[in-house]
């Protein structure tokens, strides 16, 4: 009877302590949907890509992760709301060397700092970009598109996402490198300078291989040179631009996941695991990565902190060169 008293007293302790206000038990991350802001418009390779994730993880979490597109202001407008939402785990965001590397140089005033307010999660993969043209373009190589530029300055233009993004800066490093002039057309997204290329509204646009390889083997558009260490497995024909005579140039992004300073390390090294398992499957990659012209990174938290504080600082020191300010 007393150890049954005893334990009666106990277990009544132990319920009253759980149920006291201000203290409760611990629930294993993610216990409700995660959200993740993406700062381009649906159909982009960042959009593809993470809504394919979203449809994997959700079967390892018992819960949705909820793909957010916030596009506008060269992903300024994303990476504010992410940087001011709660630092649990529950909001993420995917960037790119744009959002991360580029707007701090480009803009003397910023509603976020990234490295201040952003936290790495995981560096996902890496795209190299391809120069693409209309068929018709009378330049095949890029010796011949700059010699064409060279004799017809400015009349040459080409297309981007938008002021400001990786491949506007790197078509204009291209330029100063080339001396030559080209008029540059922003767009809105890939989804539409593509459409743009093919219909020949443009001459010429550097993007990702991804969005790109479908209208390559349709013929819609030609493939003139990779700004990429290397050829790529899915455009062996298509020459580096080292290759073609101009080196030094490169246009390369990497895909990555970012948190608002403040996540528990426990909850990012969860994201990170789960979400690294999910691109490194084999049926993964060969859908959404290598089989489409990208590498896989899977880098780890520290790693990829590293290279974005590398990139702000690369970019930094080449937009200064260029003189380049959008405000």
């Amino acid at each position: 009877m007393q150890r049954q008293l005893i334990g009666a007293v106990l277990a009544a302790a132990c319920f009253a302590l759980i149920t006291m206000p201000g203290i409760s038990h611990a629930q294993a991350f993610p216990a409700k949907p995660v959200r993740l802001i993406v700062p381009y418009p649906a159909g982009g390779l960042t959009d593809v890509l993470s809504r394919a994730i979203a449809a994997e993880i959700g079967k390892t979490w018992g819960q949705q992760l909820l793909v957010e597109n916030r596009p506008g202001a060269n992903g300024i407008i994303a990476a504010e709301l992410a940087a001011k939402s709660a630092p649990d785990g529950y909001t993420i965001m995917m960037v790119d060397k744009t959002t991360i590397a580029l707007n701090p140089a480009l803009y003397t005033k910023l509603p976020y700092d990234p490295a201040r307010d952003l936290i790495a999660i995981i560096n996902m993969t890496a795209s190299n970009s391809v120069l693409v043209a209309h068929p018709a373009f009378p330049a095949n190589t890029l010796q011949e598109l700059i010699a064409l530029a060279r004799a017809k300055p400015g009349e040459v233009n080409y297309g981007t996402f938008g002021l400001g993004s990786i491949v506007h800066v790197d078509t204009e490093a291209l330029s100063a490198h080339a001396n030559i002039k080209l008029n540059h057309i922003p767009y809105k997204g890939v989804a539409e300078v593509m459409p743009a290329v093919a219909g020949g509204q443009v001459h010429i646009a550097l993007a990702g291989i991804p969005p790109t390889l479908g209208l390559i083997r349709q013929g819609k558009i030609k493939a003139i040179a990779l700004a990429g260490p290397r050829r790529s497995n899915v455009l062996p024909d298509v020459p580096t631009f080292a290759e073609a005579g101009v080196s030094g140039i490169e246009s390369r992004s990497w895909f990555g996941l970012v948190a608002p300073t403040g996540v528990p390390r426990a909850n990012i090294d969860k994201l990170a695991g789960d979400i690294g398992r999910i691109i490194s499957a084999q049926e993964f990659q060969d859908k959404y990565i290598n089989g489409v012209g990208m590498e896989l990174l899977n880098q780890p938290p520290d790693v990829f902190a590293e290279l974005m504080k590398a990139d702000r600082a690369y970019y930094a020191a080449l937009i200064k060169t260029m003189n380049l300010k959008l405000d």
